[in-house]
């Protein structure tokens, strides 16, 4: 009997084929100051880097933000936390929705 691969990795489809564009999450092994080097981890697709963000997080390691494929800031430290569920609503956030609740 031949062995025959269950897929092709050269016959994609064309929504899971590789841009070449990289989702960047910027990740200490401790905290330290901005002027300090930090690591950065790639992924391919957005699920991906916050999978690797959750990931890190959970081994205690500091993730400063995630930055988009055009190098705009996606989350940032707080906003990773709070997209992963790991905090709850940020006293900033609570304070403005309070503002903006309707007075009785």
């Amino acid at each position: 009997m031949a062995f025959r691969p269950k897929s092709n990795l050269h016959a994609l489809p064309r929504e899971t084929a590789d841009s070449g564009e990289r989702w960047r999450i910027i990740w200490d092994t401790k905290r330290r100051g901005a002027g300090d080097g930090r690591n950065t981890a790639l992924e391919k697709f957005e699920g991906d880097a916050l999978d690797r963000a959750r990931h890190l997080l959970r081994m205690g390691f500091a993730v400063y933000e995630i930055r988009a494929p055009q190098g705009t800031l996606f989350l940032g430290e707080t906003a990773i936390k709070a997209r992963l569920g790991l905090i709850a609503e940020t006293s900033d956030d609570s304070a403005e929705a309070e503002k903006d609740a309707p007075q009785a």
